[in-house]
């Protein structure tokens, strides 16, 4: 069996895919000399760093077991801008990739390029952002809503369910951030004695995070706790815990796993951090658009499960991410 038979079978079974959807050796297409796949995050940032690197390292491990070349195009918008993301995603396409991996700033906006996209015959997947039902991409993601879930009662249970409370927003179309969000307004529904009493938005930025943050704790001296959606957000509460010297007294839960993050835990800023696992959604962005290329239909939806960083885990260092 060729080597990439092997790892299709190991892929097929990991996502669940039947043994009847296996291609036999004679049903693989050619492997060609070279892959390029593009890799269009929400905007430059420390969590996509590390999907992209993820991402270029399973890149590299497949082109060595396959005798091919693949490359990872990573294409960055500066800012979480729509229009910005729109039109690089519509110059990939216009390159002919063999392959495009995006986490849509807003998927619905973004459907008719992603449709043109596959029309044309380019392998797409999503990673993070959700394919809306019936759209027929796969996408690469955990379950927020029960993340979200687990962030919220975390956060809870540091404040006994009662207390004044504010929610750092990210990308608002985002639907991992905006279903994260959901969660929480949902959750503290449940609790009669928690007040929402501050929301603000960082657009997955940690300046703009740090910026919101110290704007909420300045405006309310009594606030017990700061909920996060995204990853740019626990850092840059973090940041402005510290500036207005008020760790252990405002209570928050991290989301993800970037290195900043993990040097607050070090330094005793939050004990907890749910992680969206950006190294396995990274790697499987790289074999989903492979398979796909060898004429493989991939599952609608890849979930990558939830990490759990704590400090024992970043204690000697950083860790390399889940």
């Amino acid at each position: 069996m060729r080597p990439f038979l092997k790892l299709a079978a190991a892929a097929a079974c990991a996502v669940g895919l039947s043994a009847g959807a296996a291609l036999s050796d004679k049903d693989v297409p050619e492997i060609k000399e070279e892959y390029r796949f593009v890799m269009i995050p929400i905007l430059a940032q420390a969590w996509f760093d590390i999907v992209h690197d993820a991402a270029a390292d399973a890149a590299e491990q497949l082109s060595e077991q396959m005798g091919t070349n693949i490359t990872i195009d990573y294409q960055a918008p500066a800012s979480a801008d729509l229009v910005e993301q729109n039109t690089l995603l519509e110059r990939a396409i216009a390159t002919q990739p063999d392959g495009i991996a995006i986490d849509a700033i807003d998927v619905n906006a973004s459907m008719p390029i992603l449709n043109e996209a596959r029309d044309r015959g380019i392998p797409v997947v999503l990673f993070v952002s959700t394919a809306p039902q019936g759209s027929q991409f796969t996408y690469i993601s955990n379950d927020f809503y029960v993340q979200g879930r687990i962030l919220g009662e975390e956060l809870m249970n540091r404040i006994d369910g009662a207390g004044k409370v504010a929610i750092l927003h990210g990308v608002p179309t985002n639907s991992a951030h905006a279903d994260r969000y959901q969660t929480l307004t949902d959750l503290f529904a449940e609790y009669p004695n928690i007040e929402i009493v501050d929301e603000g938005f960082d657009y997955d930025d940690v300046a703009k995070a740090q910026t919101e943050a110290s704007r909420m704790l300045a405006a309310n001296p009594d606030l017990d706790a700061i909920a996060v959606v995204d990853a740019a957000g626990p850092v840059g509460v973090g940041l402005a815990l510290q500036e207005a010297g008020r760790v252990g007294e405002v209570q928050y839960v991290g989301i993800d796993d970037v290195p900043q993050l993990q040097e607050l835990m070090r330094q005793g800023v939050l004990d907890l951090s749910i992680a969206t696992r950006p190294r396995m959604i990274g790697e499987w962005s790289t074999i989903t658009l492979m398979l796909q290329n060898m004429g493989f239909e991939t599952p609608s939806w890849i979930d990558t499960g939830i990490g759990y960083m704590t400090p024992d885990l970043v204690a000697d260092g950083n860790i390399d991410g889940f």
